[in-house]
């Protein structure tokens, strides 16, 4: 056994944790503090922006801060944004660039040598946040209309991955963008000015009100991107719509239910209600995204050239038939002890083997290999054929 292999595949569990864990208390907090930010009212004795907030059984009040100590600690959450980003990026290495074949290429959209599709999966990350900061300093825009100018800067960036990649990767590599972008934000934007505010807090000045207003629009903007980012780094357990002929498109229409539901909370949390239209909008630029990424069924096999040819078309393929290709096509990958580079043990854990397991699991073969192009990974072996999909699919149908 590939000592390596074995090592590396436990590294990326444990990477996959932190960085799930990470996630969870940058975005969180992210959320719970606009929430908090949100709900300051002045009280009937008191005129300063205030909320009360219950946490377990002691309450606290909250209030914008006036004044600092010297030396006084501020809490903010940017060593969390920090390790998220890193453990993300460190996955991205772990995964995508230490088997390019299996997640990267797509030899339909381009054939890339592997040094070259690990090259431009990594190298843009920093150039997507540099093309963004540009957007946010030299367009001239503010307001909904720089986030306009954020979606549709996203949406381009979605479409251009999706026509490079293979959709395994192309919808992580979507999700890790976003989340440079937020990471940068918090790095090079936002702490800064959150340290020269402190300053001035500890010197009883008040603070630059552009500077604090440039960090609240990168604050903002990445309380938009939270919601795609999330879904895209999620989207590797969805072979219909990742692999699906029109990828971007749906990657596109994901992007605005997700802004628009995020404006709904926002408007919501501010006291102005639940907007009903943009909900709708929300709903349904979600529900066409896999509208468009519905399967379709391979083209039938409409007559036999010969008498044996006919007979083949009219009973229902065994088992075996469909063992025979599944051993060809899947196994290499989904077997206890995997004939590819990179992989220690069988793909998702799916041994196909076995006919038995191959009999439980036929659903996703048919999402995977018949109904989408994710399997077998593009880069690794050629798609099955519309004979090999409609041996597997008349099977399959004889088994219900």
């Amino acid at each position: 056994m590939d000592f390596f292999a074995v090592a590396l595949d436990d590294a990326t569990l444990l990477m996959r944790w932190a960085h799930v864990v990470a996630a969870i208390l940058w975005v969180g907090s992210a959320f719970a503090l606009l929430k908090l930010d949100l709900a300051l009212k002045p009280r009937a004795q008191d005129p300063t922006p205030q909320t009360l907030f219950m946490h377990a059984g002691p309450g606290y009040r909250l209030t914008r801060a006036t004044d600092a100590d010297e030396g006084e600690k501020a809490l903010n959450f940017k060593w969390e944004t920090y390790a998220t980003w890193a453990s993300g990026f460190a996955l991205l290495c772990m995964t995508f660039a230490a088997a390019p074949k299996l997640y990267l290429i797509d030899p339909a959209l381009w054939d890339a040598a592997p040094w070259a599709a690990i090259a431009a999966a990594i190298v843009p990350l920093a150039l997507s946040w540099l093309a963004y900061d540009l957007l946010c300093k030299k367009s001239g825009l503010c307001g909904d209309a720089l986030l306009w100018g954020l979606f549709i800067f996203c949406g381009i960036l979605a479409l251009i991955l999706t026509h490079v990649f293979a959709g395994r990767a192309a919808y992580p590599l979507i999700g890790a963008h976003l989340a440079t972008i937020m990471t940068a934000n918090i790095a090079h934007i936002i702490v800064p000015a959150q340290k020269r505010r402190l300053k001035a807090l500890r010197a009883g000045l008040p603070g630059d009100e552009a500077d604090l207003r440039n960090a609240g629009v990168r604050a903002l903007h990445n309380q938009y991107l939270a919601l795609p980012t999330i879904f895209f780094m999620l989207s590797g357990h969805a072979p219909l719509l990742f692999a699906g002929p029109n990828n971007g498109g749906a990657a596109v229409l994901l992007l605005a239910g997700f802004f628009l539901i995020r404006r709904v909370w926002l408007k919501n949390l501010r006291g102005l209600g639940l907007d009903w239209k943009l909900s709708a909008a929300a709903l349904a630029s979600i529900l066409l995204a896999f509208t468009l990424s519905w399967p379709a069924r391979p083209p039938a096999e409409r007559q036999a050239s010969d008498a044996s040819g006919a007979i083949a078309l009219a009973l229902r393929p065994s088992a075996a038939q469909a063992q025979t290709i599944i051993d060809a096509r899947c196994v290499p990958c989904h077997a206890a002890h995997p004939q590819i580079d990179g992989l220690a043990h069988a793909a998702g854990g799916l041994d196909f083997s076995q006919g038995p397991n191959v009999e439980k699991h036929r659903a996703q073969i048919l999402r995977a290999a018949v109904l989408s192009r994710a399997m077998p990974p593009p880069g690794a072996a050629p798609a099955l054929d519309a004979a090999d999909k409609n041996l597997l699919i008349r099977w399959a149908e004889g088994q219900e």
